[in-house]
């Protein structure tokens, strides 16, 4: 019995030294290249009003360091189908 809690104990411990903190990056930088698009003038500024979030925030979510959150998404995809 006490193997088994072992085996887990050291699949954690290799799972969690495959992501290293600050190095790694969970989404594409394409959400960015979007933005940008969308939003060609001040599109981190665009990105906190619709998310209510800081402009910090909205540029880690342009280079990809965090995903943003579902709102941003939803509006991403709104301006995308607009028609012009």
């Amino acid at each position: 019995m006490h193997g088994t809690i072992r085996e887990g104990v050291l699949s954690a411990t290799e799972i969690e030294g495959r992501l290293a903190a600050g190095r790694d990056v969970l989404v594409t930088r394409r959400f960015g290249a979007v933005a940008k698009v969308l939003w060609p003038e001040k599109t981190a500024a665009c990105l906190a009003a619709i998310s209510g979030r800081d402009e910090r925030t909205a540029k880690r979510w342009m280079a990809g360091e965090f995903e943003p959150p579902a709102v941003v998404l939803a509006a991403v995809l709104v301006e995308l189908t607009r028609t012009r």
